[in-house]
């Protein structure tokens, strides 16, 4: 990983959650970005569907993932640069 800080390698090109959420710090793959978006798309209709929660949460919980996401970028940034 320390060739693509340093500039000896070029990156591949960055799945689209991570650009959209322009992570700095966290290198997603693009099964981690399936996994986390819709993931948490699929989780968030079956729980509506067997009624656990309601409707609004197919829309919530994909973002609070998002957050949560950009939350420990945003911190691995942070202590890298106190570490």
């Amino acid at each position: 990983m320390s060739e693509y800080r340093h500039g000896r390698v070029s990156r591949p090109r960055r799945p689209w959650y991570s650009r959209m959420l322009r992570l700095q710090h966290l290198y997603l793959s693009n099964l981690w970005c399936v996994v986390l978006f819709e993931g948490s798309v699929a989780l968030a209709i079956l729980m509506a569907l067997t009624e656990l929660v309601t409707w609004w949460v197919v829309l919530i919980l994909p973002v609070a993932v998002a957050a949560m996401v950009k939350l420990n970028d945003v911190i691995a940034g942070a202590l890298s640069r106190h570490g």
